[in-house]
């Protein structure tokens, strides 16, 4: 393993990081729960010097770690802790391409992160749709290795869904070069959907080419007071019908969240009750039909009794105001107490159905919890999460915490649902995909990843278990 670091260090000088001080970084995952070790950390500066990188490991047998800006919830990121692995971070690799507005596309390197990408396109008077709670860490490469969703979905897709084309360096260091911004190319299989989503577990992305979309000049954000979880998913009937065309986000945020809001200060403006919904409405044109739009469509909800209440921003402050009630919960739920995430999505007609069992049986069985569910209503994806009190105990609270997970993962597959909507595995989910999905599913799977990774050293235990990566006639 010395040699292996030696020709590293070689190779990329004060980029192969080994102070433990300046590596400790990149060793846990965001929340701090999951924590590993490395032989070393890379940042190369280039496709070049990671495809070179990725040739020395290869060679001696070392597997891989491929890691963006860091942000994941399942530790997709997280090495082991036998020391033995490598890390590479894209996170030097900050070139944006290209970006055209004419063809409606931009070009950047894996380490540029979202927000980065929207500043470029808005420069040259375009949209980058891509937008979530950390998109000022996350990257561009992470977000595509993880098929990123986030508020805007709704409307433009998830990362999946913007993507043109890609470059990426494959296990044994050869390059695809595959960064193409055709709308239209039929020419043998979509490659580059396998990567996205493959959680670095294939091949670790480079570059990417990306949809661009026309930059909105108006704007409009509302927030709503609902009675019930029925209620909700008919308001959002309603809205669909009204401006489909217009909605750019709608976020569910319970009763529960925004008390956890209130206590650190944020004021909610509408009156009080246990479900609200939050509304962004953009449009291309300068005008003030968008704002007609909205408020008449609200007025009709209060007097049909969709709504019990409703604020519209009358300013960009305003705006902020209401989105922080929402984009804050990440934080918020994390200093509430043991914060236990649940990444699911069931078809959209079943989410008050999700949200009235999982409440009634996890406050059935789990008296000292609190749900705090939020997320997007129009695609289906809520975080139905759980925060147990600090006083309970790391150990009981995890204990609990995996009870209440099964709970849930219960409940939303018995509705057609899934367990991971925008996360990802990672290393947090992997028995669930052993547990839950269909046997052949799963074998296609791991042909995938043996025919590009026979070796099973990119990523390992991450998706699958190690000795799970290959079909079963392979292990034999």
């Amino acid at each position: 393993m010395n040699d292996v670091v030696t020709r590293l260090r070689e190779l990329l000088g004060s980029d192969c990081i080994t102070d433990p001080a300046l590596a400790d970084g990149y060793l846990s995952d965001w929340r701090g729960l999951l924590r590993g070790n490395a032989a070393c950390v890379l940042r190369p500066r280039s496709t070049d010097l990671l495809s070179q990188s990725v040739r020395i490991c290869h060679e001696a047998g070392v597997a891989i770690v491929p890691q963006g800006g860091n942000t994941g919830l399942v530790g997709g990121a997280t090495p082991d802790d036998t020391g033995l692995q490598v890390v590479i971070s894209t996170g030097g690799m900050k070139k944006i391409r290209t970006v055209d507005p004419v063809d409606m596309s931009v070009v950047a390197e894996a380490g540029v992160t979202v927000a980065e990408l929207q500043n470029a396109a808005a420069d040259a008077g375009a949209l980058f749709p891509l937008s979530f709670a950390s998109e000022g860490t996350a990257t561009l490469g992470g977000a595509l290795a993880t098929n990123a969703g986030g508020i805007s979905a709704v409307r433009y897709g998830s990362a999946r869904d913007l993507l043109l084309g890609m470059e990426v360096v494959l296990p044994d260091g050869r390059v695809w070069n595959g960064l193409r911004t055709l709308r239209k190319d039929n020419t043998g299989y979509a490659l580059k959907h396998l990567f996205s989503g493959s959680e670095g577990t294939l091949g670790i992305i480079t570059a990417a080419a990306m949809k661009l979309a026309p930059l909105p000049v108006g704007r409009e954000v509302a927030f709503c007071a609902l009675e019930t979880e029925d209620k909700v998913l008919d308001f959002w009937m309603k809205l669909r019908a009204a401006a489909e065309g217009n909605v750019r986000a709608i976020e569910y945020v319970s009763g529960s969240c925004i008390d956890l809001a209130k206590g650190e200060g944020l004021r909610s403006p509408v009156e009080a009750t246990d479900h609200y919904v939050l509304v962004e409405l953009t449009s291309s044109r300068p005008d003030a039909a968008l704002k007609d739009l909205l408020e008449g469509f609200l007025a009709e909800r209060l007097e049909d009794g969709a709504i019990v209440d409703a604020a519209l921003a009358q300013s960009g402050e305003q705006q902020k105001q209401i989105w922080r009630l929402r984009e804050d919960q990440t934080e918020l739920q994390k200093k509430a107490g043991h914060d236990f995430k649940h990444d699911v999505a069931v078809p959209v007609a079943q989410v008050p159905e999700l949200l009235r069992r999982s409440r009634a049986d996890i406050g059935n069985g789990f008296p000292e919890a609190t749900v705090v569910p939020f997320g997007h209503v129009g695609d289906g994806n809520i975080h139905l999460n759980v925060v147990l009190p600090t006083a309970l105990g790391a150990e009981r609270a995890a204990e609990q915490g995996k009870q209440i997970g099964q709970t849930i993962y219960d409940i939303v597959l018995s509705l057609g649902g899934t367990f991971s909507a925008e996360h990802g595995i990672g290393r947090s989910k992997v028995d669930l995909l052993e547990g839950k999905r269909d046997p052949v599913e799963l074998d296609l799977m791991r042909r995938i990843k043996a025919a590009l990774d026979e070796d099973g050293s990119f990523n390992p235990g991450k998706i699958f278990k190690p000795s799970q990566s290959e079909p079963a006639e392979v292990r034999r």
